[in-house]
């Protein structure tokens, strides 16, 4: 089927239903950034493979919503469907709320509620009722997407042991508790895939990239309950959760249980978290009083415990080693004169992670671009689909990996070859953003976004800006988007964190430029005004020198520059043969030598 043939047989499905438009977020049960296949309803309908979006069709027009990075891809993907791209914050463009209340007055919108969270179905009831529209909870897609719609993933579930971890799933269980009790709470329903690996210190491979399985866990203050085909499990698995007096229920049994009583009177929801079908289930239960406030586990997960923090140092050096292969490899194959991809760079760094200890895969489908594709911010090359790398400008290469002892996000953008005046000055304004961020002391109780504008005024003192955030968290062999800290949130800044720096220039049809490292947050020292705190980084491999003005540098800058790249060659070189660390020494000298 075409896109168009899809769209109208939706149309035709809400028109049976007595529905005037249809909702398709990029979603799953458990409000997922990265989602298994089943759930990938929107790419299905429209087309469109960014990570990001949202597709919405009436009766008259189909139109997908998305952010700035992927506004490129986009505009692409969706030529020549009837689709139309709705630049997400740009002036003149609707909300999706808005446009639904202003074209559906009187009218239905139905979404899966399984895929919805509470709080953005609460926010879209409010904005429809203004004009005398509703929300229906209704999936239309099920009779349509059949032939070739894969089946949930079902992987082997294990156990990262403790050595990992850092903490039994028993203790954390007995925080988790400890924090409801402050809430007034004696219950909390996890949705999301890494709290509940965190919580339970369970694993798999339900998700690309994503090391998960498919689950929920309900807390309460006595008990605590896995819903998770018990099947899945192996038997260490299975032995340690009954250790920890975590019992597992089948997977399609919470709707009943939330529904008909869990043993808890007072139930902690946060509303972005759960989706609007399991909050209705609570709702149902009249048994219980629902209080609305933070996700307990977000929370926790978020500051890594010692084992963690000194585990994370580790992987980062393994990475550090695969990343300095693969770039020698590049550098070698290209200078031979062989013809090389994005998709053979994308290949490279892949099988050099795999070689590292304790690596388990990629922490997300690796970004190669080069030349004008590094503008599209998401960008990712395949095997059918690539460009030809080309000995001038640039290579922008954003991966990472997941590691028993962690997970890793790195992003580097190479020179190939001649490089313009332009493409020189950008590369190290980006620079320059990311140490000046990188760099940065601050108080006690400082958040993110508190820090932000020391990154972008970098680029805005040359009336450019990016897209996106700065920097985002990250998990421990978990997802390589973790929250609640990030460059634009307003949660504190504390040790234990760790964080992304990736400030970068996207010039469409030209370039894209990106500088990322993984920043852990750690004490630094305490005067009469308290304690501060400052970033180390946990990322090791050195900053292409080539593409750098030293001239726009300031002191402090090339002296952090220099820092940074003599303790990159210092942790990674005793992992190196010889010749690798003649490559590297050479990557990392003084700028000016």
């Amino acid at each position: 089927m075409t896109v168009a043939e899809k769209i109208e047989a939706l149309r035709q499905k809400m028109g049976n239903n007595g529905v005037d438009a249809v909702i398709l977020p990029t979603s799953d049960p458990h409000m997922s950034e990265y989602i298994p296949a089943h759930w990938e309803s929107r790419r299905w309908f429209s087309g469109f493979t960014g990570d990001a979006g949202t597709l919405v069709v009436t009766k008259g027009e189909s139109l997908l919503w998305t952010d700035g990075r992927f506004f490129i891809q986009a505009n692409q993907q969706l030529a020549g469907t009837p689709i139309q791209l709705m630049r997400m914050r740009e002036p003149g463009v609707p909300t999706i709320e808005e446009y639904l209340a202003a074209h559906i007055q009187n009218g239905k919108a139905a979404v899966d509620g399984r895929l919805y969270s509470a709080k953005a179905a609460e926010s879209l009831q409010k904005k429809l009722a203004e004009s005398g529209a509703s929300l229906v909870n209704v999936d239309l897609i099920k009779d349509i997407w059949t032939e070739d719609r894969p089946a949930l993933p079902a992987t082997p579930v294990y156990l990262l042991e403790e050595r990992y971890s850092g903490k039994a799933c028993a203790d954390k269980l007995s925080q988790v508790r400890a924090e409801l009790k402050k809430e007034g709470a004696d219950a909390q329903l996890y949705s999301l895939l890494d709290d509940v690996a965190w919580a339970t210190n369970l694993r798999a491979s339900d998700i690309a990239c994503n090391p998960f399985a498919i689950a929920f866990l309900l807390v309460t203050e006595k008990s605590a309950y896995l819903y998770l085909d018990a099947d899945r499990l192996e038997a260490a698995a299975a032995a340690y959760l009954k250790q920890s007096g975590v019992e597992v229920r089948p997977y399609a049994q919470l709707p009943a249980d939330l529904k008909n009583g869990f043993g808890a009177k007072k139930v902690l929801v946060s509303k972005t978290d759960v989706s609007f079908e399991l909050y209705s289930c609570l709702t149902a239960n009249k048994n219980i009083e629902i209080l609305e406030g933070k996700d307990i586990v977000t929370h926790l997960k978020a500051v890594k415990n010692p084992t963690e923090c000194e585990n994370m140092r580790i992987c980062h050096v393994y990475d550090g080693v695969a990343l300095v292969r693969f770039k020698m490899e590049l550098e070698y194959r290209m200078a031979a004169g062989e013809a090389l991809t994005e998709w053979d760079a994308s290949e490279i760094a892949h099988k050099y992670r795999t070689q590292m200890p304790d690596n388990r895969g990629d922490s997300f489908e690796t970004i190669a671009a080069y030349g004008p594709n590094a503008a599209m911010m998401h960008y990712g090359p395949t095997a059918e689909i690539h460009s030809s790398l080309q000995p001038k400008s640039f290579l922008l290469v954003d991966s990472g990996g997941q590691y028993l002892t962690g997970t890793t996000d790195v992003t580097r953008t190479f020179v190939l070859g001649g490089l313009t005046q332009e493409e020189k000055e950008c590369f190290t304004w980006v620079l320059k953003a990311h140490i000046d961020l990188a760099d940065a002391k601050f108080p006690q109780g400082t958040t993110g976004k508190d820090l932000d504008a020391l990154s972008r005024v970098q680029v805005w003192k040359h009336g450019l800006d990016y897209r996106c955030g700065t920097g985002h968290g990250v998990g421990y062999m978990g997802a390589v988007h973790e929250g609640p800290q990030g460059f634009r949130d307003i949660t504190p800044l504390v040790p234990g964190m760790s964080i992304t720096d990736e400030p970068g220039l996207y010039m469409e049809g030209r370039f894209g430029i990106r500088t990322e490292n993984t920043l852990e947050v750690v004490e630094d020292e305490k005067t009469e005004y308290g304690q501060f705190y400052a970033f180390r980084p946990l990322t090791l491999f050195p900053i292409d020198r080539a593409a750098i003005l030293p001239e726009l540098l300031s002191p402090e800058e090339t002296t952090y520059l220099n820092n940074y790249h003599k303790t990159v060659y210092e942790k990674l070189s005793p992992e190196l043969t010889k010749e690798e660390c003649s490559w590297l020494r050479e990557a990392c000298k003084p700028l000016g030598e």
